[in-house]
C-alpha cells in the first residue's frame, strides 16, 4: 500500500530529501549517510520518501557521479560520469553547476548555471523557492535547499562580469544583494565596478552613497574612479585617489602593468585567512574586480599614469 503524506508532512519529507542531498554531497558519498541511518535506526523519511517518490534513488546514484566526477583525475572522466548523473537525473543541479565548471567556452558555462538554477526551480517548485529565498532574508545560509542554486547564481554573475556583460551581471548582484544585504559575498565593488563599466553614474553615485563608511581597498578605488568619470582631473578626484593608493599603493603597481599579478591560486588561498592591510595579495584580489573598470576607459587610465608621474617627480625633486 503507497504511503499518502498530508500537506505538512509532504512539506517536511522534501525538506528531508534536500538534506540527504546537501549531506549526500558534503560528506562524499550516500554510503556514509546509510551508515549513519543504521546507526541511529533512523530510516522512516527515508523510507516515507522512497514510498511516495520511484525517482529518489536514481536521484541519489546522479549524485554519487557527481561526487566520482570531482574525484576524477580527468576532465574527460569527470564529463563522463556528469554525463551519466544528467542521465539518471536530467535536472541534477549539482551535474550542471559542476558542467558549469568543465566548460569549454565562457558562453557555455554561463548556459550550465542558468541550467542549474533552473533545475533547482523546478525540484523545489517556484513557490517553494520564493518561500525558501524570502526566508534567506531574515536567516541567511540556512536553507539547504538552496544551497547549490545560490552557488550557481553566484557564478554567473561572476562569469558575465568577466566576459564583459556588464548589463547583466549587474541585475544578478542586485537581486543576491538585495537577499544578501549583509553582503558576507563581498559582491557589492562588483556591482559598482558593473555600474562604472556602463558609465551608469548616477546609479553608481547612489550605491556609494548607501555605504559610506566601507574603507576597503576596492571601495575606495571604486569612488576614486567614480568621482573622475563625473569631474575628471579635480582636486576632489585627486583627493579620492591619494585616498585609494594610501590604503593600497601596488593596486596602482599592477593595474600599469609596472608588476606582474602573484598567482591566482595564491591569492585565493589567502582570501579564506584575510589579507594583511596594504599588502600585494590584497591588491591583487582588488585588481581582479576593479580592473574591469580601469581597462574600460582610456580616459582613467591616462589619469592615473599622470597621477603617479606626477607623484614620483615631485618626491624626486623633494
Amino acid at each position: 500500500m503507497r504511503f499518502a503524506p498530508t500537506a505538512d508532512n509532504r512539506q517536511s519529507l522534501e525538506q528531508f530529501r534536500h538534506l540527504l542531498f546537501h549531506l549526500q554531497m558534503e560528506c562524499g558519498s550516500i554510503h556514509h549517510i546509510f551508515r549513519f541511518f543504521k546507526e541511529e535506526a533512523n530510516f522512516k523519511h527515508f523510507d516515507a520518501l522512497k514510498a511516495i517518490d520511484p525517482k529518489l534513488m536514481p536521484q541519489l546514484l546522479a549524485r554519487e557521479h557527481v561526487l566520482e566526477a570531482r574525484r576524477s583525475a580527468s576532465p574527460e572522466g569527470a564529463l563522463e560520469h556528469l554525463r551519466t548523473a544528467l542521465e539518471l537525473d536530467p535536472h541534477c543541479p549539482e551535474a550542471c553547476l559542476e558542467l558549469a565548471g568543465l566548460a569549454e567556452t565562457p558562453e557555455a558555462a554561463m548556459m550550465w548555471y542558468q541550467r542549474s538554477m533552473d533545475a533547482t526551480s523546478l525540484l523545489l517548485g517556484a513557490e517553494r523557492l520564493a518561500e525558501l529565498l524570502s526566508n534567506f532574508k531574515e536567516n541567511p545560509w540556512k536553507q539547504v535547499e538552496t544551497h547549490t542554486w545560490f552557488k550557481a547564481k553566484v557564478s554567473l554573475s561572476e562569469k558575465l562580469f568577466r566576459n564583459g556583460y556588464y548589463e547583466t551581471a549587474a541585475i544578478h548582484f542586485k537581486e543576491i544583494l538585495d537577499l544578501n544585504p549583509t553582503d558576507d559575498l563581498e559582491l557589492r565593488p562588483y556591482l559598482l565596478t558593473a555600474l562604472l563599466c556602463e558609465n551608469q553614474l548616477e546609479e553608481a553615485r547612489a550605491l556609494a552613497r548607501k555605504n559610506p563608511t566601507d574603507c576597503s581597498v576596492k571601495w575606495l578605488f571604486c569612488k576614486a574612479f567614480l568621482k573622475f568619470k563625473e569631474q575628471g582631473d579635480s582636486s576632489s578626484s585627486r583627493r579620492y585617489l591619494a585616498r585609494a593608493l594610501k590604503r593600497n599603493l601596488w593596486v596602482s603597481i599592477f593595474l600599469m602593468g609596472i608588476e606582474e599579478l602573484p598567482p591566482a591560486r595564491l591569492v585565493e588561498y589567502r582570501k579564506t585567512r584575510g589579507f594583511k592591510p596594504g599588502s600585494r595579495l590584497e591588491a591583487a584580489d582588488c585588481v581582479k574586480c576593479i580592473g574591469m573598470a580601469f581597462c574600460e576607459d582610456t580616459c582613467l587610465q591616462g589619469w592615473l599614469w599622470n597621477v603617479m608621474k606626477e607623484s614620483v617627480k615631485e618626491e624626486e625633486e623633494s
